[in-house]
Formats: C-alpha cells, structure tokens, sequence
C-alpha cells in the first residue's frame, strides 16, 4: 500500500500535465465520447498505434476488462493517422469491440504522451487517477479501481 501511495505521489504532476479532462472524441460508430457522457463510470483512454507491439499485446486484456465491468468504459485512440477504414479493420481482427477512435498524432497531443501505448484512468468524477506509459495490464487497472 505504501508503494502504491509513493508511485501516485510521484506521478501527480505528470497525471495532471498530461491528462486533458474536456476531451470530445468521435468513435468509429460516429459516437461522441467526453468524460460527461461517462459521468458516474471510470473511463480508461488508451493510446496505440497499429505499429507498436506492446500496444497490440495489451489490447486482449482490455477487451477482457472492458467486457467484465459496467462501470468502466475502454476508449481506444489510434494515433497513427490511418485510414478510418484501415482501422476499423484492424480492430476486428484484433477482436476488439470496446469503441475506438481513428485519431492522429494531433488528436493525441491534448493527452500529451511521450510515447505509445499510453493509458489515462478517470475516476467516476472525471478525474485523472492513473497515468501508464507502456503496456498496462488488466491487473494495473483493477488494482486502480479498488
């Protein structure tokens, strides 16, 4: 417990910098997504690139995750710029049925991450309460929503 208290500590002033909480983004579906929308719900934005490995290593545990809990909304953000299509594509061969986003590095900038997979957690009031660069893992996020 102590541990977990020391790494949020240090990680509060890159949380707050880097976690944008008046996001709007456009799922595949043409569905609106803000931490509004989800209010009540933790919601886990993810960062990821159809080129990066860990990224689509950690993909599996997310649909498992976002399959398990009613009270938790995965959002996927691909930020290579690929065609809507390529995308949308790539997912279903992934199985992945949580909503994604076909976004670019422009539309990551207002999450500023310093590389992919980035993961952000809001909590149910829209607050950022955990920021993982690299793979995150099912176990990560659930030790997050206790």
């Amino acid at each position: 417990m102590l541990k977990r208290i020391l790494i949020l500590l240090l990680a509060m002033p890159l949380l707050a910098q880097a976690a944008s909480s008046t996001f709007s983004l456009v799922d595949m579906q043409g569905k609106t997504h803000t931490l509004a929308a989800h209010q009540g719900k933790w919601v886990l934005v993810n960062l990821w690139a159809t080129w990066c490995v860990p990224c689509l290593s950690e993909m599996p545990e997310l649909e498992a995750l976002s399959k398990s809990r009613d009270d938790l909304v995965v959002l996927g953000l691909a930020v290579d710029g690929q065609n809507p299509r390529r995308v949308a594509q790539f997912a279903e061969k992934m199985r992945v049925t949580y909503p994604i986003i076909a976004g670019d590095e422009e539309m990551a900038k207002q999450f500023k991450p310093r590389g992919f997979p980035t993961s952000i957690l809001y909590d149910r009031a829209g607050n950022p309460v955990l920021l993982k660069e690299g793979a995150i893992t099912r176990k990560e996020i659930e030790s997050a929503l206790r």
